[in-house]
């Protein structure tokens, strides 16, 4: 009995955080603040609180509803043609997500059991986290799309990684 009520809690919590995580890609400026050329994001946060709370695995689902409400959004509700040229990429627009998940969880587990202090654990798998779907997005636009992107910064293509890396 007690394994089916915390697999109910389990599905509870992830449905949720889900919701939580489309009213934050659907709803303006909840989720993505319109900064061009991209769109910075706070929803990472949810993702990371799923992993740190539920566990690597839960954090990868929510990091895949992310991914896929992302590349939804893509293609119904695109914020800039930008959005409607690179994140209909799966790869762009999913894996980043769902490995924002696994490195929270990740990393969380990895140092709550060598050091013993959480919050330290928190903070340190909160910003690897961060930066995984940073890096990840800015290097899957440079290696599929660095051409286009170039050219909508105004840059020329040679200098779009320092372009890129100011970002």
């Amino acid at each position: 009995m007690y394994q089916r009520d915390r697999k109910s809690y389990r599905i509870s919590i992830l449905g949720i955080l889900s919701a939580i995580i489309l009213v934050q890609n659907f709803v303006p400026l909840l989720g993505y603040i319109p900064i061009p050329p991209l769109n910075p994001t706070i929803i990472h946060i949810t993702v990371i609180i799923a992993a740190l709370t539920l566990g690597t695995k839960d954090g990868m689902i929510i990091g895949g509803v992310w991914g896929f409400s992302r590349l939804i959004k893509a293609f119904v509700a695109p914020a800039s043609p930008l959005d409607l040229l690179l994140f209909t990429n799966p790869i762009i627009s999913i894996v980043p997500r769902i490995l924002v998940g696994f490195v929270a969880g990740y990393v969380f587990h990895l140092l709550k059991k060598r050091k013993g202090k959480e919050s330290i654990a928190m903070i340190i798998s909160s910003i690897l986290a961060s930066l995984t779907n940073t890096i990840l997005v800015l290097f899957f636009i440079y290696i599929f799309y660095k051409d286009d992107y170039a050219t909508a910064l105004n840059v020329d293509v040679s200098s779009l990684a320092k372009a890129l890396g100011a970002i």
